[in-house]
């Protein structure tokens, strides 16, 4: 009974900040947006899924991260008014999942239960709206998939100062392990540019240093090659040609995408990024190498694409951009902990804390627009 409380009680100090920063991220969505109540809860789930991958970073951090993501500019364009389509996206997402995991659990057949819930996926996506390529879907499996794969990596590859005081590498659990594939198959179901994760996800799956079955890498092979083919007749094999390959050579279009980034969190997320990225690639290989793929990646397609929609496209470069911030943040935090000496700890939460005026610096610059209407 005290095993159960115990897990019971770290189980609600993981979920609550997240929690936290999705309800805000809800309100901020229904009063400010004039968002309809269930798109707002997908957004809601986004900004949760973002939120859960910064909890190892502390509590103010995870709020703060989620935060960041729904306001900058690229995220809140998916709220406002429209028709009924993110409403029974959401639906099916959930009713997927949820057949996915009660048909896994009592009747313990995993295959049985993913299948199936992506049947469902299918059947009510294609049946009720006919046309894929939501945005808010495809946020929706990129947030969850970057917390499944972090979760991952950090309990396989953990630091040697970790909170168990040593090295101990932990089991693939069942959450990583088909979680990851149900969100990939309903990401690039509905929109192939999930693909794009693949090399990520693939060496997520490697840096773990498990083996995994043969069928497991079939399984992700056939994925990958719907992925494939799925690019190539959305974005290559159409009357107007939305990839132009020679791309990445032209300076402009570099200065676009860092422009993007600019525009999104201001030089100071740039330099955040940077910094980041550099400490987390030294104190958790594993961890910057896969984001670092999974962010070449949609870098790349972010040069070579001329198509519509362009800066949510690339929410998922954003969403690891958050990542690399928020951590360079805690490891200025950490470090002003153990260096100043007397009030350390007091220091590193101011340093948090201020963390807080880039969200609302984006939320002023929300306010103004509205007002301009």
């Amino acid at each position: 009974m005290a095993t159960i409380v115990h897990d019971l009680r770290l189980s609600f100090r993981q979920w609550l900040p997240p929690v936290i920063s999705g309800i805000i991220a809800w309100l901020l969505f229904t009063l400010l947006g004039e968002t309809p109540l269930i798109r707002a809860s997908g957004l809601a789930l986004v900004i949760i899924g973002v939120a859960l991958s910064l909890r190892r970073m502390g509590a103010i951090l995870s709020i703060i991260g989620g935060l960041t993501l729904a306001l900058c500019a690229a995220f809140w364009s998916q709220t406002g008014g429209g028709n009924s389509e993110p409403a029974t996206i959401t639906i099916a997402v959930i009713l997927a999942a949820i057949t996915a995991t009660l048909i896994t659990l009592f009747a313990r057949r995993i295959f049985v239960g993913i299948g199936i819930g992506v049947l469902i996926f299918v059947l009510i996506f294609w049946s009720q709206i006919g046309t894929p390529q939501s945005l808010r879907l495809s946020s929706l499996a990129t947030a969850w998939l970057t917390y499944l794969l972090i979760d991952m990596l950090l309990k396989t590859n953990p630091r040697p100062d970790s909170e168990s005081g040593s090295v101990v590498r932990r089991e693939v659990q069942f959450q990583h392990k088909y979680g990851a594939l149900f969100l990939l198959t309903i990401g690039i179901l509905n929109d192939p540019l999930i693909t794009l994760l693949i090399p990520a996800i693939v060496l997520a799956l490697l840096l773990t240093q498990k083996k995994f079955p043969t069928w497991y890498w079939v399984i992700v092979s056939i994925i990958a090659i719907l992925g494939i083919w799925g690019i190539w007749s959305v974005y290559l094999d159409t009357p107007r040609m939305l990839i132009q390959i020679n791309g990445w050579r032209d300076g402009a279009r570099w200065l676009e995408i860092i422009n993007l980034v600019v525009e999104q969190f201001s030089i100071m997320g740039i330099l955040l990024g940077i910094l980041g990225l550099a400490r987390l690639s030294r104190w958790y290989p594993p961890l910057g190498t896969v984001t670092m793929t999974a962010y070449a990646a949609f870098i790349i397609f972010g040069l070579v694409y001329i198509g519509p929609n362009r800066e949510t496209l690339l929410l998922p470069l954003l969403i690891i951009q958050i990542v690399w911030m928020t951590y360079a943040v805690y490891t200025i935090g950490q470090w002003a902990a153990k260096t100043i000496e007397k009030h350390g700890l007091f220091v590193q939460r101011i340093i948090f804390i201020g963390y807080l005026l880039l969200p609302i610096t984006m939320l002023l610059g929300i306010l103004d627009i509205i007002r301009a209407f």
